[in-house]
């Protein structure tokens, strides 16, 4: 007597598996290593939001500027909110016109020692990058706060700083704590457990006050409550350099152009987050040279050094391309310079869209595209320009699976890249771009293609 009244429910049931099948066949995953990205160039968007961090007034050597992009053919009204370590700041309201861009300095009329950045964009297409004053170092702004935050490398050294600038983008307090891994092990201080941050205001942790005299320093910060922009500092000598983080340790990563000059310095550093020992072996392709691999064994809670450059096993023969692979995560970084000032770049996750720009008006070096999958990928690269707009100039390019290739070399028109603004797009998301801007020895400078994280 019941089966005629259950029959519907059983239909209802029915239907509701089939969709909630449907919606998982088609989700996406994530990489869980990368940070928030915004350079899906989505200008039908109706707001977004643009946070950067890393900046200090010019006494304490830090400082920068802020440089955000319209990758769009119409105009965007954009509202940038100035905070310091001092919990004060100003708003002030701008049009960023077709293709235009916009730098400027972030602490400039603001009282305090360390500065943050929030732009609220009417509309998509709009990416932001930070760079160092000396123009050494640049970093993407991120498209919302994340909860965990990982870098390695660090070096607290007699002669070099490394601070975590901490800004808070949203209208409650955060909380969160820091760890660390190191030849000491794994470290909590207790000064930087269940550190605070106000809303909309800016935090600095100095490492060094804790974590004394100490080369190769991975870090772990756990936001507890709310979410955070994190960005790595490394004043080393002369040198001050961004250190971008990823979201997660990991078993694998490439470095494409890491070089083997002579008279420079370039190592792999790791720092090992978990209980067990991780062995991580790197694939060195240089040239026409064979190179064997080279192995590090990390310890629990610890880290490691794998040297480049100088090494008797590598040849001195321009850029190589450094892939890693560990039997556990771990957090990784490339560390490049000349005796002891070292700079710091992070790790890249595959992309299908980038925004390559001379932002410090150098030039670049060297650029490579490298697919990082087993299949061939093509590309498209769009000019972009305040004057004349975008403008194609390679409608495809095919690049093969598990290679990088020169930029110069596979698009000879961009064989200098003075002054250039360009999108570079792939047909499916495992491409890195990576550059290196001009210096003696070549590649203590190395930078990522805007992937708008």
């Amino acid at each position: 007597m019941n089966s005629p009244r259950r029959a519907p429910l059983f239909v209802v049931l029915a239907l509701a598996l089939i969709v909630v099948g449907l919606l998982s066949s088609t989700a996406k995953s994530v990489n869980p290593s990368q940070l928030p990205s915004t350079l899906a160039l989505n200008g039908r968007a109706e707001s977004t939001a643009l946070y950067c961090t890393g900046f200090s007034n010019a006494k304490l050597g830090e400082s920068g500027r802020v440089v955000l992009i319209n990758t769009t053919g119409h105009s965007h009204e954009i509202t940038i909110d100035h905070v310091s370590n001092l919990g004060v700041g100003f708003s002030n309201e701008l049009k960023l016109g077709a293709y235009e861009q916009f730098g400027f300095d972030p602490s400039a009329g603001v009282r305090g020692d360390y500065f943050g950045v929030g732009a609220q964009v009417s509309g998509g297409g709009v990416v932001g990058v930070e760079v160092t004053k000396e123009r050494t170092s640049e970093a993407p702004c991120i498209s919302r706060g994340i909860a965990n935050w990982f870098a390695a490398g660090f070096d607290t050294t007699v002669g070099s700083t490394a601070i975590l600038s901490v800004y808070n983008p949203t209208a409650t307090p955060a909380v969160f704590n820091v760890s660390t891994f190191s030849a000491q092990g794994y470290v909590a201080p207790q000064k930087f457990q269940g550190y605070a941050v106000g809303a909309h205001s800016q935090a600095e942790i100095n490492l060094g006050t804790a974590i004394v005299d100490l080369s190769d320093v991975g870090v772990h910060v756990r936001v507890l409550r709310g979410t955070l922009d994190i960005v790595g500092l490394q004043h080393s000598g002369p040198t001050v350099s961004y250190n971008p983080g990823v979201g997660e340790p990991s078993t694998s990563a490439i470095f494409p152009l890491v070089t083997t000059a002579n008279n420079a310095t370039a190592q792999i550093r790791f720092s090992n987050p978990g209980p067990t020992p991780a062995n991580v072996t790197l694939k060195v392709t240089l040239a026409s040279y064979h190179v064997p691999n080279q192995t590090v064994s990390v310890a629990p809670y610890g880290s490691a050094v794998a040297s480049i450059t100088p090494n008797s096993a590598i040849a001195a023969a321009g850029y190589a391309s450094v892939a890693m692979s560990s039997n556990q995560p771990v957090i990784a970084a490339l560390a490049t310079g000349t005796g002891n000032n070292i700079a710091l770049s992070a790790p890249q996750s595959p992309e299908p869209e980038y925004l390559v720009g001379d932002f410090t008006g150098r030039g670049f070096a060297a650029a490579t595209l490298t697919n990082t999958s087993a299949k061939s990928i093509s590309i498209d690269i769009t000019r972009l320009s305040s004057r004349g707009g975008a403008t194609s100039i390679s409608s495809q390019l095919h690049l093969a699976g598990d290679t990088t290739e020169s930029v110069r070399s596979a698009v000879p028109v961009l064989a200098n890249l003075r002054g250039v603004v360009m999108i570079v797009e792939a047909s499916r998301p495992s491409l890195i771009v990576t550059l290196a801007l001009p210096t003696r020895p070549a590649g203590m400078t190395v930078v990522s293609g805007l992937d708008g994280r």
